[in-house]
């Protein structure tokens, strides 16, 4: 087993492969790593690919084309340590016998932590007293009080991986959580206690709304005008997926109303330019797409493709593969 490694950026590199994920990796396979510094290019991958039976990938790596793939002869296994695959792989890839796993499950667990973060933070209001103290403001109405997350109406929309461990994180708080999903069952809905609704439920009667949706074609546009308006007043929009779920015209319309708040941490264009209104709202909480920065959980990216190629060359059941109807829901960018 020959394995080439594509990550070239030093600072992602040492992220995920410290000492220990390294040795693991070289007692499965003889690995060959792409010098650090210089951009490593899909022509290159190209002339260099048929030397190698498995290639792990990441944020940077080039594109495993379809004429990457003519030249792939030995390749058995393809490791994407990061999440989505729709940048990094020509749909042709399903068509031949190949094992692709990805470790979008280190991410979705990061990004879950942040929404959870996110409904905290906005559900008690903590940027708004925040800003009145550091104003010389103190806070003497007794009577005062913040929505908070215990004992609320959550709406999820979308069900995969970070969704999954959103409810999870969220049992502690006692909700009443609603999901709008086209992919879940009811069986699997009543599993994970949550109620099966549909996207004008979940929006009509959740305090609480966080979106959790890949970016496809049918989910570009989701929320508009007409589905922004079904938010209750002061209800909170929670959006660690993609900003085009959301028509943002209509949503810099509807915050600007003052109706509802928001906390965002993606937007139809990235990095958010300078002058865009958004973060000047009062009650808008705006991060430059930070979701998957969990220390911890970035770290073990590495791990998971490494532990998959393990068991690939052992023979045994993968943990983390993907299939062409999985890379057929990932987000598109």
């Amino acid at each position: 087993m020959k394995t080439l490694v594509t990550v070239w950026k030093q600072d992602l590199r040492e992220v995920l492969f410290p000492e220990e994920v390294c040795r693991q990796l070289e007692a499965v396979s003889s690995v060959d790593w792409v010098p650090l510094g210089q951009p490593y290019e899909g022509q290159q991958l190209e002339r260099e690919i048929h030397r190698y039976d498995a290639v792990i990938t990441s944020w940077g790596s080039p594109k495993i084309t379809s004429s990457v793939l003519a030249q792939a002869g030995r390749l058995r296994f393809i490791g994407h340590a990061a999440g989505t695959l729709t940048p990094y792989l020509d749909p042709s890839v399903f068509e031949r016998e190949l094992v692709i796993v990805n470790a979008n499950s280190a991410l979705a667990r990061s990004t879950a932590e942040f929404a959870v973060t996110l409904m905290l933070t906005g559900s008690w209001r903590v940027c708004s007293y925040w800003d009145s103290l550091r104003d010389g403001r103190w806070n003497k109405n007794n009577s005062g009080t913040v929505p908070g997350l215990y004992g609320q109406s959550i709406g999820i929309v979308g069900l995969g991986e970070v969704s999954r461990e959103v409810i999870r994180l969220l049992r502690g708080f006692n909700p009443h959580i609603r999901l709008y999903s086209p992919y879940c069952t009811r069986e699997e809905a009543q599993e994970l206690g949550v109620t099966l609704c549909s996207l004008e439920e979940v929006l009509r009667n959740s305090q609480v709304v966080s979106l959790h949706d890949t970016l496809t074609a049918a989910t570009r546009g989701m929320l508009g005008r007409e589905q922004l308006r079904l938010l209750p007043d002061g209800a909170l929009l929670v959006n660690t997926a993609r900003g085009p779920i959301i028509e943002e015209a209509a949503l810099l319309d509807e915050l600007a109303s003052g109706r509802i708040y928001a906390a965002l941490d993606v937007y139809d264009i990235e990095p958010l330019p300078a002058d865009h209104p958004l973060p000047k709202l009062p009650n808008v909480m705006c991060f430059p797409h930070i979701g998957a920065y969990s220390e911890y959980w970035k770290s073990q990216q590495g791990a998971m493709i490494v532990e998959d190629l393990s068991r690939f060359v052992a023979g045994q059941p993968l943990l983390r593969q993907i299939t062409a109807e999985r890379f057929q829901r990932m987000t598109l960018n």
